[in-house]
């Protein structure tokens, strides 16, 4: 923008300088009239120069009251930018009003050289480019901006350690609890082999308890039927000795015993003895029928006996062969048992298999769950991470960019200084052209005459070229 400005007024400063030129071939032709018109008139010499000795002092003196004006306004320029002294930079920007022929003039790149910057070098990056308020308002703003960022920053990185941590800890709790799951699953299967297995010593305990106690119901059962037959056989051996003949034939002997014992009674025997024979033959009757009687009630007795006694064993066996049914039910009921006990237990191993399955399954899934957050968690992150670097490296860059600090007191920037100093210099050159070209020898400063000195040097090397 400087140079823009620079140039501008360079060619505004050369088309004056131009004019000027031109007037200058014409200004004697004019003075030469005025001349004879004063010698016309009467004026001497000495008269004639007189007044141009008076007037030339005035446009000096009126050339040194603008340059001086000039002078404090640059200088005014110059304290308020806070560029040094105001007597230093007056001087330089008065010598910097000797380059204002050249076509790459630049009042701020040749402050930035008379500062002591290399040729071309960017003033920007030396000089102060702001007020001193807005400077350090803008300093302290950037600043706490860069420490905010920075620690956005680093609770970035804390938030990354919390996220991986979170992370890290879900998947051990995880783990750990399908270890643990595995672990009461093994646990489990034991103590199911461990219950089956007393469970099945326990149910051939019983089985041969129950078989033991089977052959003794067996062993019984063929006692007592071998006793019932006994006793059958024993019945009908004494069923024998009292059938009707046998009773008979004991009877008859007790008859005949019964009838002797009242001596022989003869057919022809009187009437008494008719009595005696009948009463010989009741008696023998009598005997006759009491045997039979005994007989009779010895087989009553004997079969009620043998019936009670076969009765009895008969009750035994069917007891024994009760308690063998029930034991042989006993057997097949606790083999059932034992097949669904075998068959629970495969099936509790089952589900827990099956759970610890699930579980695995379910873990897997949390896992990935987790993974999956974490990633997120942490691409939001590197997104606000890259955002907080950008907004870091342009807070810096503005940082960098702000230049040296200007004095506190400075109003000005550089640039706004120079673009004073660019106007006043350029005033300043075109009252010394003024004056070169008017011919008017005029001390004006020493700056000033030495560049009064230079531009008549450059311009006889120019006439001579």
């Amino acid at each position: 923008m400087n140079k823009i400005s620079s140039s501008k007024k360079n060619a505004s400063v050369k088309t004056v300088i131009n004019i000027l030129s031109v007037l200058s071939l014409v200004a004697p032709s004019v003075s030469l009239a005025n001349e004879n018109d004063d010698r016309r008139y009467g004026k001497s010499d000495k008269e004639l120069q007189a007044e141009k000795e008076r007037s030339d002092r005035a446009e000096c003196t009126k050339a040194q009251s603008e340059i001086r004006e000039a002078r404090s306004k640059i200088s005014e320029a110059c304290r308020k930018a806070g560029l040094g002294s105001e007597t230093g930079c007056t001087e330089k920007a008065m010598a910097c009003s000797d380059t204002l022929g050249t076509e790459s003039f630049d009042t701020t790149d040749a402050i930035g050289t008379l500062m002591g910057l290399p040729a071309g070098a960017d003033i920007g990056g030396s000089c102060p480019q702001m007020n001193g308020r807005d400077y350090y308002d803008e300093k302290k703003r950037l600043e706490t901006e860069i420490k905010d960022t920075q620690k956005d920053i680093a609770e970035l990185a804390d938030d990354e350690a919390e996220i991986k941590e979170t992370f890290n800890t879900t998947i051990q709790e995880l783990q750990q609890a399908l270890t643990d799951a595995q672990q009461e699953l093994e646990e489990t299967k034991t103590s199911l082999d461990e219950q089956e297995r007393e469970k099945i010593s326990e149910f051939q305990a019983s089985q041969n308890a129950a078989k033991e106690k089977l052959r003794e119901y067996n062993s019984k059962i063929i006692a007592l039927r071998s006793e019932m037959t006994n006793a059958v056989r024993e019945k009908a051996t004494k069923m024998l000795e009292l059938t009707a003949e046998t009773s008979k034939y004991a009877c008859n002997q007790e008859y005949t015993k019964a009838a002797e014992s009242y001596g022989k009674v003869n057919a022809t025997s009187n009437k008494s003895h008719i009595s005696k024979a009948k009463a010989q033959k009741a008696a023998a009757l009598d005997a006759f029928n009491k045997c039979m009687n005994r007989f009779q009630q010895a087989r009553i007795s004997l079969n009620e006996q043998s019936a009670a006694k076969m009765e009895s064993i008969n009750d035994q066996i069917r007891n024994a062969e009760a308690s063998t049914d029930e034991l042989n039910d006993s057997l097949n009921l606790a083999s059932t048992q034992l097949d669904q006990m075998k068959a629970d237990t495969t099936k509790r191993k089952t589900q827990a298999e099956k759970k610890v399955t699930d579980l695995m399954t379910l873990t897997q899934n949390k896992m990935q769950a987790a993974q999956e957050n974490m990633q997120t968690k942490l691409k939001a992150l590197a997104t606000k991470q890259q955002s907080y670097t950008e907004a870091l490296n342009r807070a810096n860059n503005s940082l960098m960019t702000l230049g040296p600090a200007p004095k506190r007191s400075a109003e000005y920037t550089a640039a706004d200084a120079s673009a004073e100093i660019d106007a006043q210099t350029n005033n300043i050159k075109e009252i010394k052209s003024n004056m070169e070209n008017s011919g008017i020898t005029c001390y004006l400063s020493d700056a000033s005459s030495k560049s009064s000195k230079r531009s008549r040097s450059s311009g006889s090397k120019s006439g001579r070229k």
